[in-house]
């Protein structure tokens, strides 16, 4: 998908989202390192994941914030892998920027998800957010030991290894894209 040349009023919030995305990348004191957008498939959630452990590493970053980066990235991208939907036209509209502030390093993720899926996965995240680190871990214990797979193959512990990753330091939001699906937007924060 050509962001530049939106074709429907759905592709212009999605193009719209990410320019403002990327804008906050290239303001003062900020760099964007990965920025993906587009369909995602397993081969590109390897190739994003790798881009990112070498640039982080290639930058000097500290081992431990790389590898916190490199969880936040492949959950992130997995999810998007997994959950994403298509739109009404069949576009698969995701994104998933990762840029540096100061001494922070911010993943922004975006995806289709049908409107009736936003209440229960909002339910989740809002659980999640509430839980301290002592918590989470031990949600994240709970849910490997007890939790059932989905009909896409997941348990429900991406975003709980976000949260655990980014000292809980996520944010989301959904911004309707017509009466049937809306862009679910997440950021994650990692001080450097």
């Amino acid at each position: 998908m050509d962001i530049t040349k939106p074709e429907s009023s759905e592709q212009a919030v999605f193009a719209d989202k990410v320019k403002s995305i990327r804008a906050i990348c290239h303001g003062a004191d900020s760099k964007e390192m990965v920025m993906h957008v587009g369909e995602l498939d397993q081969n590109q959630v390897n190739t994003i994941s790798t881009i990112v452990e070498n640039q982080m590493m290639n930058m000097g970053v500290n081992k431990g914030v790389v590898k916190r980066i490199f969880n936040i990235a492949i959950e992130t991208l997995q999810n998007i892998c997994f959950h994403a939907e298509r739109d009404n036209n069949s576009n698969q509209m995701t994104y998933f920027i990762i840029g540096k502030h100061e001494n922070e390093f911010i993943t922004y993720s975006g995806n289709v998800l049908p409107k009736a899926s936003a209440e229960k996965l909002v339910k989740r995240l809002e659980r999640v957010k509430s839980l301290n680190d002592a918590d989470l871990k031990k949600e994240y214990l709970e849910v490997l030991s007890n939790g059932e797979l989905s009909k896409k193959g997941g348990a429900g512990l991406g975003f709980i290894t976000i949260a655990l990753k980014s000292n809980n330091n996520i944010d989301f939001e959904f911004e309707p894209l017509n009466n049937d699906y809306s862009l679910f937007c997440m950021r994650a924060k990692v001080q450097a």
